[in-house]
């Protein structure tokens, strides 16, 4: 409350007031007390939010370590859009299957999208993010207030053939963990039978 009514140059009885009429909104905290959202100040100081600069999440993303140069040349175009925006960018790349989920850098620019610095995400085609849920992934980003930036619609000239290895690196994938588990398996009776 003090710090809302230093920024918008109110004491913090008039704010109270503004909360009891409906003039502002507040959230209020598990101990019942009032917290003025930075975009309610905002509002009232006539700020856009398209004014306020804030920080632009690049990410780039190739299949298999082959395409590494690929992925390079990826992150020089993505980081050349941004900075003719004259955006301030963070970069995150991944090497890695489109359809894996666990890719850290990805985790990690989804966990950067919750703080509210962050005002967009860009990438060069839909599928460098993710093969599939990018509408899910659009959604989450339209909750935090960050917009999804897509430099080029149409997919690269590659796709079938890195479509293929995103399934050959899943079928890779689910065959290394069901051949672990026969594996892991045979060990254990084994040396079951060893002890008996």
């Amino acid at each position: 409350m003090s710090k809302a009514s230093k920024m918008l140059g109110v004491t913090t009885r008039t704010i109270r007031e503004w909360t009891y009429n409906d003039k502002i909104k507040f959230e209020r905290t598990a101990g019942g007390h009032r917290r003025i959202p930075l975009d309610e100040i905002e509002r009232l100081q006539g700020i856009k939010k398209e004014e306020i600069e804030g920080m632009s999440l690049a990410y780039c993303r190739c299949s298999t370590q082959k395409q590494e140069e690929n992925l390079e040349r990826q992150v020089g175009r993505v980081l050349e859009y941004c900075a003719k925006q004259e955006w301030k960018t963070e970069l995150y790349k991944d090497i890695g299957s489109g359809l894996n989920d666990k890719r850290r850098q990805f985790n990690k620019l989804l966990k950067r999208i919750e703080d509210e610095e962050v005002c967009r995400v860009v990438i060069e085609y839909k599928d460098r993010l993710t093969r599939h849920g990018f509408s899910t992934f659009e959604a989450y980003c339209k909750s935090h207030g960050v917009e999804v930036v897509i430099i080029k619609s149409k997919p690269d000239k590659n796709f079938e053939q890195e479509l293929a290895d995103d399934i050959l690196s899943l079928v890779a994938s689910y065959s290394a963990k069901y051949y672990g588990r026969r594996g892991g398996r045979k060990k254990k009776e084994k040396k079951n039978e060893e002890n008996n």
